[in-house]
């Protein structure tokens, strides 16, 4: 009788060993799985983060680009006014040359 109770303790104490192996088995491949899932989280994660900052530069390179034509434009107008204001000066440093260069100076 107490062979027949030592045989089913050693029953069930083999059965729980099992059921612990089984469960830390298992509780490893699910730590396994969630290593790798946040691996493959953490490089889409690094994906996103490279696209966003591509697409921000490329933004501020055409707001860059634009900024700088505006300059180029404003600037070429300005050469524009200073070159007819020039010409308009030249009429007037002939006429004094022309003056000078007269009175013998």
């Amino acid at each position: 009788m107490i062979d027949k109770i030592i045989l089913e303790v050693k029953k069930t104490e083999c059965a729980a060993d099992k059921i612990i192996k089984d469960a830390n088995d298992k509780a490893e491949i699910i730590i396994d799985k969630a290593h790798k899932e946040s691996e493959k989280l953490i490089e889409r994660i690094k994906e996103e983060a490279k696209k966003e900052g591509k697409m921000t530069i490329e933004k501020e390179e055409k707001l860059a680009r634009i900024e700088a034509d505006n300059i180029i434009r404003k600037s070429e107008i300005e050469k524009e006014k200073l070159g007819k204001k020039s010409l308009k000066n030249i009429d007037e440093v002939v006429k004094i040359v022309i003056k000078k260069v007269m009175e013998g100076k």
